[in-house]
């Protein structure tokens, strides 16, 4: 392999859509995405989620966590955070590298959450759906909207499909496919083709959100949030 491909994380498809099995890549290619913009990026993240002390956060898709801590700093002891991700990789890389008492990660998918009803002040879901089989995306939003307190709020990002990120992300969707059995439908589709989050704002209100708000972050994503009603 060569140097340039081993930036790349290694993607898997699986019944559940695509897994990131390789969190030390995963990382060296948000470096090279971002470079010292990841940080302000995170810290976007929380605050559009309107993350606050003593908040119950969900993070959908958590990684390799550093999400999770950014959200676990701003909640406070008196609040917590749980990880969920499809990839065990991604689940025991983050356990191995959380720092705060008040996080914890668990395996699990979008679509089919482990939780109970209402549960949640926040749920955050940041750069996973494209991941996510496009039969099960409906039911992820679902399980968002389940999961979360009346007045609950919720967070979605991807990347905002411009310039340098796009590009990235074509060259992303060739890789992928490259090393994937071209039998299984997961892999013979580009999911970095669907990363616009505007795409679910219909699909939100459908479930049952009120009214979603799609912003353009600087930092090459696309955020769109909704609230549960009260």
């Amino acid at each position: 392999m060569s140097r340039n491909l081993q930036l790349f994380p290694v993607i898997v498809p699986d019944e559940n859509g695509l897994l990131i099995t390789s969190p030390r890549r995963y990382n060296a290619l948000n470096a090279v995405i971002f470079g010292g913009r990841h940080r302000r990026l995170l810290a976007e993240l929380v605050a559009v989620g309107g993350a606050v002390p003593g908040d119950r956060v969900l993070d959908i898709g958590s990684g390799p966590g550093k999400l999770a801590a950014a959200l676990a700093t701003a909640v406070g002891p008196g609040g917590s955070v749980l990880g969920i991700d499809a990839s065990r990789a991604m689940v025991d890389y983050a356990r191995a590298h959380a720092a705060a008492a008040n996080i914890g990660f668990e395996v699990g998918v979008a679509q089919a959450l482990a939780v109970a009803d209402a549960e949640f002040d926040l749920v955050t879901c940041t750069f996973v759906m494209h991941h996510v089989a496009a039969e099960r995306r409906a039911d992820a939003l679902a399980e968002m909207y389940r999961v979360l307190r009346p007045g609950g709020r919720l967070l979605l990002a991807d990347a905002h499909p411009t310039g340098l990120m796009r590009a990235v992300a074509e060259v992303m969707g060739r890789v992928s496919r490259s090393g994937a059995d071209s039998e299984q439908p997961a892999a013979r589709r580009d999911p970095f083709r669907e990363v616009n989050v505007r795409r679910y704002a219909d699909s939100l209100v459908g479930v049952g959100f009120e009214t979603s708000e799609f912003r353009a972050s600087r930092y090459g994503a696309g955020l769109l949030t909704a609230r549960k009603a009260w």
